[in-house]
C-alpha cells in the first residue's frame, strides 16, 4: 500500500463496532478516522489499528510495509481499462515489473452501483507490489496499461519514489458518469 506523503496529511479509516476511537455513527454504523501528520519519510512502515470490541476483546490489525509516496487514481472507459496484457510490448513490462518495488497497485471491481457508495463494493486485486502477475492478467481484469505506464514513467522521473496506482474504470459507460 502507498499512502498520499506530505506535505499533504493521509487519513486512515476504517468502520468498527466501538465508540473508542475518533468516529462518526450513523446508525448502527460506526466510522473512524485519524488523520496522521505529513510523513516525507517514504518508509516502510507498519500500521498497527488496535481497537476494543464491544465484549472487551482487544483486536490489533497490522498493515505491513506500508510505503508513503504519490497516489494516483486511473479512472475512465474502455482505453484506461485495456490491461498490461493487451499492449504491443506485454512481454517486456510484465517481465520487468518486478524492478519496481515501490509501485503498488490496487484494482477496484466493475460493480456499477445506482448510487454514490462509501467504499469499494468489490476488489478484484488488493494492494500488490509491482510484478509480472500483478500487472499481467488475463483478460480485462487488471492491470490498467495506461495507469500502469504512467506510473512506471512518474516513478522513474521522480527518482523511485513511491507509486500508489489505483485503477478504477468502467468499459462502455457514458462518458458524462466521469465529469463533475
Amino acid at each position: 500500500m502507498v499512502l498520499q506523503r506530505g506535505p499533504q496529511r493521509a487519513v486512515v479509516w476504517s468502520f468498527s463496532d466501538s465508540n473508542e476511537l475518533t468516529n462518526l455513527k450513523i446508525g448502527e454504523k460506526v466510522t473512524w478516522s485519524v488523520t496522521l501528520d505529513p510523513v516525507y519519510d517514504e518508509g516502510p512502515y507498519d500500521i498497527q489499528v488496535s481497537q476494543p470490541l464491544i465484549n472487551g476483546t482487544l483486536v490489533t490489525i497490522t498493515i505491513r510495509d506500508v510505503l508513503f509516496g504519490d497516489v494516483w487514481l486511473c479512472s475512465g472507459q474502455s482505453n484506461m481499462q485495456m490491461t498490461v496484457r493487451e499492449i504491443f510490448n506485454a512481454t517486456t513490462e510484465m517481465a520487468n515489473a518486478g524492478k519496481y518495488p515501490k509501485i503498488r497497485l490496487f484494482t477496484n471491481a466493475r460493480t456499477p452501483s445506482s448510487t454514490p457508495v462509501e467504499e469499494s463494493i468489490q476488489i478484484i486485486q488488493n494492494w500488490s507490489i509491482a510484478s509480472s502477475s500483478s500487472i499481467g492478467s488475463y483478460g480485462w481484469s487488471y492491470f490498467s496499461a495506461v495507469c500502469w505506464l504512467y506510473g512506471r514513467m512518474i516513478h522513474e522521473a521522480l527518482d523511485g519514489r513511491p507509486i500508489g496506482l489505483i485503477a478504477s474504470s468502467y468499459g462502455g459507460t457514458p462518458i458524462e458518469l466521469w465529469m463533475p
